[in-house]
C-alpha cells in the first residue's frame, strides 16, 4: 500500500501565531528585550531545528545568554498554552477525506509533544483521518528524533507501506527523507510545503490545491 505521511506544524496547522510567538516570548522573558519574530523564524528554519524548545534555546544563545533547558521548557509550555487557540488549519478534513477515498493510507510524523498534538487534533477533529501518528514523545532516544530517519522508518513499517510521500516544511524534514533513502530501501518522495526555507531541486508547493496535485503526481510514479 502507498501512503502519505505529514508533518503537522506549518503543513496541517498554521502555527505562526502560536509556536513561533511562544519561542519569541520565551526568549524575551529571559533576555529582557524584544526579539523580532523574523529573527526567530530565521534562526529556527535556517538551522533546521525541529524542536521548538531547542529553537528557543538557540535564539537565547544567539543573543549571548545561556539558560537551562528545563527552565526554557517550563516557561515555553506556559506561554504556548496561552497561544495555542490562535492556530488555524491549513489542510482541512475534506483534503484528507479525498486522499483516503483514493485508497491512500495517511500518517503523521511530528516533533510536537503528545499533549500538544492531542489538543490540536481533538480541537479540529483530525484523528479520524489518520491510520498512524508518531509524536515527539514516542521517540525516547534524542539521537533518533528527526532528522534521523528512524522515526520515518517506524511510521512506514507500522503502516505496512510499500512506498510513501512525506510532506514537510523544514530543513529537518527534507534531511530526514534524504537520510532515509541512504539507509533504507523503500521508495520515499519529499514534498516541501511553504516558503520557510529554500531547497534546491525539491518539489515545493504553497497551497492545499498545489499539494493535492503534487501528491497525485508523486503517488502515481511511486
Amino acid at each position: 500500500m502507498k501512503g502519505v505521511i505529514f508533518d503537522v506544524d506549518g503543513v496541517i496547522v498554521d502555527v505562526r501565531a502560536s509556536y513561533h510567538f511562544a519561542i519569541k516570548k520565551t526568549a524575551e522573558r529571559f533576555l529582557g528585550f524584544e526579539v523580532p519574530i523574523e529573527k526567530v523564524r530565521l534562526i529556527k528554519f535556517s538551522k533546521g531545528i525541529n524542536n521548538d524548545w531547542i529553537a528557543t534555546e538557540e535564539v537565547i544563545r544567539y543573543f549571548g545568554r545561556e539558560v537551562e533547558l528545563d527552565e526554557i521548557v517550563r516557561v515555553f509550555n506556559e506561554i504556548y498554552k496561552s497561544l495555542r487557540d490562535k492556530e488555524k488549519l491549513i489542510l482541512d478534513g475534506d483534503f484528507f477525506s479525498n486522499l483516503k477515498a483514493q485508497g491512500v493510507s495517511l500518517g503523521v510524523l511530528t516533533g510536537r509533544p503528545k499533549e500538544d498534538l492531542n489538543y490540536t487534533f481533538e480541537k479540529f477533529g483530525l484523528f479520524k483521518y489518520f491510520d498512524f501518528l508518531l509524536d515527539d514523545d514516542d521517540i525516547s532516544v534524542s539521537d533518533l528524533k528527526k532528522p534521523h530517519p528512524y522515526a520515518l522508518h517506524l511510521c512506514i513499517e507500522s503502516m505496512n507501506l510499500s512506498a510513501c510521500v512525506y510532506v514537510g516544511d523544514s530543513l529537518a524534514d527534507w534531511e530526514m527523507v534524504d537520510y532515509y533513502k541512504k539507509m533504507y530501501d523503500k521508495p520515499v518522495e519529499y514534498i516541501h510545503f511553504g516558503d520557510s526555507i529554500k531547497l534546491n531541486n525539491v518539489k515545493r508547493v504553497n497551497t492545499p490545491k498545489e499539494l493535492r496535485l503534487a501528491l497525485q503526481e508523486a503517488l502515481k510514479h511511486l
